[in-house]
Order: structure tokens, then C-alpha cells, then sequence
């Protein structure tokens, strides 16, 4: 799982940087940021989903949601920067928002499952919005 979740933040961290600074998003390059709130949201759900069924330590989902978090907050950075749309911005908040949850209690199961819920949508809806 590991190996799956350091593929993913890499994704998303790229995705990141390619957004830059200040102007505006081009079609492409805001698909790209989308694609790269999805991975963060799927890959939170599956650290949730861990907790939820307490397959993880609280040590790893502590450190890893920490990871996450760090990484969703500087998309929603990079997006703001960029001027890009609200539903953007406002997802990557939300995502951000969320994991930091799992950071702060991270031996909660019931948070956990709600938390998976939530960070499920949150994929599903920046997949559709990155097409």
C-alpha cells in the first residue's frame, strides 16, 4: 500500500507544480489539478478505509495523512495562486480539510468511515470535473 500511495502523491504533487504561480489556468492544465485532488481523495479514502477496518497503525495514518494533507493544502496554495476557478480551490480545501481530520484522530473508526465516504465523493467529483 505503500508503494500505491507514494505513486499517487508523486501524481498529484506534479500536478501541483505544474500549476505555478499567479494568471490564469489553461483547460488542460486545471484538468491536470483535478486529476491530482482525485488522487489525493482516492488515496486518502483507502488510508480511511485502513482505520475504518483496523488494518493500520495509528503511527502510519497519523504520518501518511499528515503527508496528504501537506500535499492537498499546497495544490489548494497553487490553485489560489492561479486564480482558478472556486470549485477548484474549494475542493482541494475540502479534501485538505478532511485528511487533516484523519491526522488529528487517527484511531477514530467511525470518523474514519465518514471520513472515507466523503473523501470517495470528493474523488468521484474531481475525476468528472477533470474530463
Amino acid at each position: 500500500m505503500f508503494r500505491l500511495a507514494t505513486i499517487g502523491v508523486t501524481f498529484a504533487l506534479l500536478a501541483a507544480s505544474a500549476c505555478g504561480g499567479g494568471g490564469t489556468l489553461s483547460k488542460e492544465e486545471l484538468q491536470k489539478q483535478f486529476a491530482g485532488i482525485q488522487s489525493l481523495a482516492a488515496e486518502g479514502a483507502l488510508v480511511a478505509d485502513g482505520v475504518a477496518d483496523d488494518r493500520t497503525t495509528e503511527t502510519f495514518t497519523s504520518v501518511h495523512s499528515l503527508y496528504l494533507t501537506e500535499a492537498a493544502r499546497k495544490v489548494e496554495t497553487n490553485l489560489r495562486a492561479a486564480e482558478a476557478p472556486a470549485p477548484a480551490v474549494n475542493l482541494a480545501g475540502q479534501v485538505a480539510d478532511d485528511l487533516e481530520r484523519l491526522h488529528e484522530q487517527p484511531n477514530d473508526p467511525a470518523l474514519a468511515r465518514r471520513l472515507r465516504e466523503q473523501l470517495e465523493q470528493y474523488a468521484v467529483e474531481a475525476e468528472e470535473r477533470a474530463k
